[in-house]
């Protein structure tokens, strides 16, 4: 998941009065709220001093644009916000003059400044440009950027590694690449990604590329059944004890969900086995569920769909009997890939 926050900086800034004259003879004083994100303009705030009649601020933008802003009057101490251009992303810098008639006559002032219209920066990622192995995050942005930052965080809240990489002109419509270092045999939990522009608009992006399968023996259920035989629940203790233990180690960082998936071989028709396959997948977390596994815990039954080893129909093949657990972040994806991806389940949730 892409979650994205832009960055901008919107500050009233007193402007420059290029003209002669003294400040306490100034009927009209005026600040520049110069950068905004993209879908509001610049804003020139005017307070009258004093009463003020046909304001006009005449403006060209350094585009050859010209812009004419006008307030027929102002009484002491108002305030008017005056929007500034087209709303143009971008940097843009204006020459021109403001000028009031008050209670001493006509008054005529020069402006010189900059503004900033900052788009967003929208950053896309998936999993298969993810490699953990190799520490290389590739992700595209909706517009140039020159910069990214990254920060790896591990199962136990701590820093693992961090990365730097900058971008020529060009950098949309590609995969950009990052790479980290990290200490071997750790695994990343979190990644924190910055993008920024020479503009000033950066965005921060979490992700979350941790999941657990967890390792286990299989149980045996009987043909055509669900229940979970006594024999079995030791195959399912041990199981369990593993689940635990990844939970300990990581529920101060993360908040985990357990998926499990359940499976069958191609003998007998497809809708019963997705069928079966769901069942035994919702016995199996029922069981964990009892035995005090607190975590949020879902299911879906993938039938005959996503074979561990590929056989024709009809065809008894133990390993394709079986149910997969795996861990993931709560609230996320199912941290499924591969053939799994190509298959439309609902995912259900235990009670």
């Amino acid at each position: 998941m892409v979650r994205s926050l832009v960055m901008t900086s919107v500050v009233l800034v007193m402007l420059v009065l290029l003209g002669a004259g003294l400040a306490e003879a100034q009927p009209v004083t005026f600040r520049l709220r110069g950068e905004v994100p993209v879908g509001q303009k610049p804003i020139l705030e005017l307070t009258a001093v004093q009463p003020v009649t046909d304001v006009r601020v005449e403006l060209d933008r350094d585009d050859g644009k010209h812009f004419a802003l006008k307030q027929a009057a102002l009484a002491k101490g108002k305030v008017v916000q005056l929007p500034i251009g087209d709303g143009a992303a971008g940097k843009a810098t204006y020459k021109g003059t403001i000028a009031a008639k008050g209670p001493d006559g006509a008054w005529r002032n020069e402006l010189n400044f900059d503004t900033a219209v900052i788009a967003p920066i929208k950053v896309t990622y998936d999993a298969e440009h993810l490699d953990l192995d190799k520490r290389v995050l590739q992700f595209k942005v909706s517009r140039a950027v020159d910069k990214a930052d990254l920060v790896v965080i591990g199962e136990d809240g701590k820093e693992l590694g961090k990365g730097t990489a900058t971008f020529p002109a060009g950098s949309l419509d590609r995969w950009l690449a990052i790479t980290w270092s990290q200490p071997p045999t750790t695994r990343v939990m979190m990644m924190k990604l910055r993008v920024a522009a020479a503009d000033g608009a950066a965005t921060n992006v979490e992700l979350i590329p941790w999941s657990l399968e967890v390792d286990h023996e299989d149980v045996n259920f009987s043909s055509d059944q669900a229940v979970i035989e006594p024999s079995e629940t030791g195959k399912l203790d041990a199981s369990l004890g593993k689940i635990a233990d990844a939970v300990k180690r990581t529920e101060r960082v993360l908040p985990l969900t357990l998926y499990i998936a359940g499976h069958t071989d191609t003998v007998g028709p497809t809708a019963k086995n997705q069928k079966l396959s769901l069942d035994r997948a919702r016995a199996i977390g029922a069981y964990f569920r009892k035995k005090g596994l607190a975590i949020k815990i879902v299911f879906a039954g993938f039938g005959e769909e996503v074979l561990k080893v590929k056989t024709a129909q009809e065809v008894d093949e133990r390993a394709n009997r079986r149910v997969d657990y795996v861990l993931g972040p709560a609230g996320g994806a199912p941290p499924f890939k591969g053939a799994y991806a190509k298959v439309h389940v609902d995912w259900r949730q235990l009670k």
